[in-house]
């Protein structure tokens, strides 16, 4: 009897909560409805304009070959989950309201040489206005080199260039402010931000910020898609695109050393003590487009000087942390011709220069590749290969593994939405 009482009871409960949800049908049956669309640009979730979610994901599968491996004089394979995200964006209450999550979760894609894993890489909102203003905060890319503010799922080669490793200043938390100004066809477009300077994820443990500006000027107008910042000319352009643009970037006392970049700059004489410095970095680059060509070029020039600690003649090993800090000058060209639809060849040369004051302690790097790409579906779902012939040369016999002409081999796999 008991047992009959539970089922009846149970039953009772079940019927309620199922009238309750009709009631709830109801009552939100007169209200905007909520859609879901799979498109161009990912699954998407619409309610009028009060909300839009568009989830995006993908990864890249990997596959190289090293002539020589870093630390030793014998070849060696990798085979990996090089990236692994997932991507949601849209906006909320209005469409000037937007926002931009972004998850990573492959091993080396979470920044683990900052001290923890980062699977953050953006979660930023932005405030427009208008299609000329936008004011940001939260975490994403800073207005860096063009090769680094396309994403890395919009490349014609597995990865960015050793320029781009070396000087870029990638993502970090702060406030941004663009403007965009339209001539006829001249667009002038300005980015700015102030930030943490100290990268993803990381406490901010001292007064020092990160100060940046970027300058981009289109002088045939806008390209197709934004193609500015995606590499190739998938497009086929139709007439000749042009994009130009000026970094500076000024981070005080940053405690890594590349910036948002590198590993913390601990002392060698007291773990709890952190290092700092300043850097200055400026970037120019450029890309051209027409009918299936493409051109990119970059420059680099960083500097680091006001080093935390004066006197450096009782602490060597912490004067050595500072002479390893990325600083120099470097040059990146790519040059790209679509053979087909669907086919892309590309070259690439790559140079890197430490400041004359630390050529006895970093190595001057150069890269000379070949890629192809075949592109099932654009940038979203393609396959490449890379081919490439790496030098790293040392002036001084402290650094006894450089190498000349190590080869570099890859295929990559990307799937996404």
């Amino acid at each position: 009897m008991k047992i009959h009482k539970k089922i009846i009871w149970i039953s009772g409960l079940l019927f309620s909560s199922y009238a309750d949800a009709q009631e709830v049908v109801a009552d939100t049956s007169k209200q905007e409805k909520t859609t879901v669309a799979f498109n161009d640009k990912g699954l998407q979730f619409r309610k009028g304009d009060d909300f839009l979610m568009t989830f995006r994901f993908r990864t890249q599968l990997r596959a190289g070959y090293f002539s020589r491996l870093d630390n030793a004089d014998e070849p060696g394979f990798e085979a990996l989950v090089r990236r692994m995200r997932l991507r949601f964006e849209g906006y909320l209450l209005s469409p000037k309201l937007e926002y931009r999550l972004q998850l990573s979760f492959a091993n080396r894609d979470m920044d683990l040489e900052s001290g923890s894993p980062q699977i953050v890489r953006d979660a930023v909102f932005y405030y427009k206005p208008n299609q000329n203003w936008s004011f940001g905060l939260g975490q994403t890319k800073l207005p860096g080199n063009r090769e680094r503010v396309n994403s890395s799922g919009e490349l014609q080669m597995p990865d960015r260039s050793i320029a781009n490793g070396e000087f870029t200043v990638d993502r970090d938390f702060g406030i941004f402010i663009d403007r965009d100004f339209e001539l006829k066809d001249h667009i002038i477009q300005l980015r700015t931000a102030v930030s943490t300077g100290e990268g993803r994820g990381q406490l901010k443990t001292d007064n020092g910020l990160a100060y940046t500006g970027r300058v981009e000027y289109m002088p045939f107008g806008y390209f197709k898609n934004k193609g500015d910042y995606f590499e190739g000319d998938l497009d086929f352009e139709e007439t000749p695109k042009v994009s130009i643009g000026l970094t500076y970037t000024k981070n005080f006392k940053t405690t890594r050393t590349g910036g948002q970049l590198g590993t913390p700059m601990v002392s060698a004489y007291n773990e709890d003590e952190r290092l700092a410095a300043d850097i200055r970095t400026i970037m120019l680059d450029g890309v051209l487009k027409y009918r299936g060509w493409a051109f990119l070029g970059e420059y680099y020039d960083r500097k680091v000087d006001n080093f935390s600690v004066a006197d450096f003649a009782t602490r060597p090993d912490d004067r050595l942390i500072f002479l390893t800090m990325p600083a120099g000058t470097a040059i990146n060209f790519q040059g790209s011709k679509m053979v087909s639809k669907k086919d892309e060849v590309v070259a690439r040369y790559t140079y890197v220069k430490p400041h004359q004051q630390l050529i006895p302690y970093q190595y001057l790097l150069r890269t000379k590749a070949i890629g192809y790409s075949h592109y099932f579906n654009k940038h979203k779902f393609k396959i490449q290969g890379y081919l490439g012939l790496d030098d790293r040369e040392g002036e001084s016999e402290e650094l006894d593994d450089a190498f000349e002409n190590r080869l570099n081999a890859m295929i990559q796999l990307e799937i996404g939405i």
